[in-house]
């Protein structure tokens, strides 16, 4: 090349192919196929950083709601008559009808009308529901002859049981208040009252209060008396 060829290559600046002419990469310039801030084929660069792992959080908590829910739903189910059925069966049957009968003559017609549940009398005790639950596999159940009612209810018709004061507030909030309160009662005859016995209180609550079955004046096995509402003689067919 002359010395007019070399000046005029000059003049025209950097050229392809040519080092520092046009089309040759920069100095600084990130080497091809390797992109800003990428990592390299060795990691020297660092991985991007990872997104919070929110997703297993979330499952959790909806499965604690649905137990805290399922929770919730099984104990108010539990304080109703028809659990004691549902999970008894057999024993239980004849009672939760009761309970929904409406018979006048069922001691627990009133206490249904008055929107107390079995469970507002009899105390779901643990020990009391694991010797249930014992009985009720074991099929040990103590019952009646015809196999409809617990022989054993009659344990429950006691002046303690029945007579507590946050029960029969009409009536009075003791059994002597109550008893006090039964002078001359359904209409009769004012030296009449049931809960003072001449035979020496040998009567028990259950003999003429029978929560299940009709309830019996047992009074007038030799009196005649008036009877209150929804109650029936000794030996009535």
């Amino acid at each position: 090349m002359s010395i007019d060829e070399e000046k005029a290559a000059t003049a025209a600046g950097p050229q392809e192919g040519v080092p520092g002419g046009p089309g040759a990469p920069a100095a600084d310039a990130p080497a091809p196929g390797i992109a800003s801030g990428a990592a390299s084929p060795n990691g020297a660069l660092g991985a991007a950083p990872k997104k919070p792992r929110r997703r297993g959080w979330i499952v959790a908590g909806v499965v604690v709601a649905v137990i805290v829910v399922a929770g919730a739903g099984f104990w108010v189910w539990h304080e109703q008559p028809s659990f004691c059925n549902a999970i008894c069966h057999s024993p239980m049957d004849y009672y939760v009808e009761t309970y929904d009968d409406g018979n006048p003559q069922l001691g627990v017609t009133a206490h249904a009308k008055a929107d107390e549940a079995c469970l507002d009398c009899h105390t779901a005790e643990l020990t009391t529901q694991v010797a249930e639950v014992c009985a009720w596999v074991s099929d040990t159940y103590p019952m009646t002859e015809d196999g409809t009612m617990l022989a054993t209810g009659k344990q429950f018709t006691s002046e303690e049981f029945c007579a507590r004061p946050e029960c029969h507030h009409a009536a009075g909030a003791s059994f002597d208040e109550i008893t006090a309160n039964l002078w001359g009662f359904a209409g009769n005859d004012e030296k009449y009252n049931p809960h003072a016995s001449h035979q020496d209180m040998a009567l028990e609550c259950g003999d003429c209060h029978k929560i299940h079955e009709n309830q019996v004046l047992v009074c007038n096995e030799c009196h005649d008396l008036t009877l209150p509402e929804g109650w029936e003689a000794p030996n009535a067919e």
